[in-house]
């Protein structure tokens, strides 16, 4: 059992491990595409149009789990939500 629990932990490592350091800068909150130009806030539910969030592009990273890369993005909201955008494809605004 042990051996297995530890293989899953390495799964996504690079991933875990940039998405700590940036919620240590303060991206605490999880964003998803939801329809063209419109991002959910995962925490509180909330959908923000693209006028009203500024997306930067971070990282490309491999994603072991659905084996391709992803590409991360810090979104900043008009009403001051810091958080994270792992999409397979680039936001940009």
């Amino acid at each position: 059992m042990k051996s297995t629990l530890s293989k899953v932990k390495k799964m996504n490592g690079l991933i875990t491990n940039r998405i700590i350091e940036l919620q240590d800068q303060g991206y605490l909150y999880d964003f998803m595409s939801v329809g063209k130009q419109q991002f959910l806030c995962l925490q509180d539910s909330v959908c923000f149009h693209a006028p009203d969030v500024s997306i930067k592009l971070i990282d490309q990273l491999y994603d072991q789990v659905d084996k391709c890369y992803k590409y991360m993005h810090a979104v900043e909201t008009a009403s001051g939500c810091k958080g994270l955008l792992l999409e397979g494809r680039i936001y940009t605004n």
